[in-house]
């Protein structure tokens, strides 16, 4: 079945409410999908819901365009909200893994904006957090009130992810959809000037309104920085110093976390609905007085590499007689109680399907 013929099977299953149609062209257990109402669905269940909020009646698929395993297209559809006939034009981003759809992603289509991907880097331990938030300062918030500066738009910004107070980006990566005429190119070097020296914007582009910056991860790769070596005062908001441990056990027992694992031990975080990660790759950088401890994942719970880091250290003081394998098997959070401070860990890398 080509993708052509997937993607007309899927909406014809949305017209006739036909689950198991869409199970059958749906990558399961790994699928997302974020509809034209910003509804976001990762299983069945959700897809049942959207089903009982509206009834899709007709839908013209144009402008097909594959690139590898993503399909875009241009889609009018026709539906039922509330008892009311409505239109809408979206622009649709499907991408595939073995014939099968990971990815739906839909936005309404409008001309006028243009949608910008920036890479940004940060220093976390001035700010309280990333997300915005009230009366606190945060990356977030003193990104939009640079835009404000720049456009006079009030512009919302989507990040790759959230990162917590104290924690670091070296390339952390953020879209907004603007009516601004500057070159998108131009876009990072000139909001620089209406940010603090705390934040930079590496680079910015024009980038298809189907990308987003969270929904499109393929990976990520955190780092965290240990100084084992004698504590500096002066970069205490940078790293943790930890002077005792044995780092050949420390990367025996990184090396085992790498796999499909449910990871309810290692996060306290109760928003978190679907536990299991993927980690792909671990890789540790020793030099003189410092170790480099970097994860590369598919997805990350909250506070998750923390604990991780905080777990390997533990054991390589010989702290606990158990694994780390032992910890992620119990998946019991109240078995974990170290968790790395935040000033160590840095956002290095965010690759994305496109």
């Amino acid at each position: 079945m080509n993708k052509s013929t997937v993607i007309n099977k899927y909406y014809q299953a949305w017209i006739n409410k036909e689950i198991e149609s869409l199970d059958s062209i749906l990558f399961q257990n790994k699928f997302g999908i974020r509809n034209f109402f910003k509804d976001i669905m990762f299983g069945s269940n959700d897809i049942k819901k959207e089903f009982n909020k509206f009834s899709l009646l007709h839908f013209d698929i144009s402008n097909i365009k594959e690139f590898n395993n993503i399909l875009y297209c241009d889609v009018l559809l026709k539906y039922s909200y509330k008892n009311t006939m409505l239109d809408a034009s979206i622009i649709v981003k499907f991408v595939f893994e073995k014939d099968k759809i990971i990815r739906v992603y839909e936005t309404l289509d409008n001309p006028q904006y243009t949608r910008i991907k920036c890479i940004v880097t940060y220093d976390g331990s001035v700010f309280s957090g990333l997300q915005r938030q009230p009366e606190l300062r945060t990356i977030q918030g003193d990104l939009e009130k640079g835009l404000k500066f720049l456009t006079g738009e009030d512009i919302t910004i989507q990040f790759s992810g959230r990162t917590d107070k104290g924690v670091h980006a070296l390339n952390q990566v953020f879209h907004f959809d603007t009516l601004s005429k500057i070159n998108p190119s131009n876009f990072g070097k000139v909001l620089n000037s209406y940010l603090p020296d705390s934040i930079y914007i590496k680079s910015s582009s024009k980038v298809q309104k189907t990308f987003h910056s969270r929904y499109d991860v393929l990976t990520k790769e955190y780092v965290y920085k240990i100084n084992y070596k004698e504590y500096d005062p002066i970069m205490r908001n940078y790293e943790w110093f930890v002077p005792d441990f044995d780092i050949d056990i420390l990367i025996e027992e990184l090396n085992k976390i790498v796999g499909t694992h449910d990871f309810t031990s290692f996060t306290k975080h109760v928003e978190d609905k679907e536990m299991v990660r993927t980690i792909v790759d671990v890789k540790v950088k020793k030099t003189d007085t410092h170790l480099y401890i970097s994860i590369v994942g598919r997805g990350f719970l909250r506070y998750m590499v923390r604990y991780i880091v905080a777990t390997l250290i533990e054991i390589s003081q010989r702290k606990t007689k158990l694994s780390i394998t032992d910890y992620i098997d119990m998946k019991n959070s109240s078995e974990i109680k170290w968790k790395a401070p935040s000033c160590g860990l840095y956002l290095k890398e965010v690759i994305y399907y496109e």
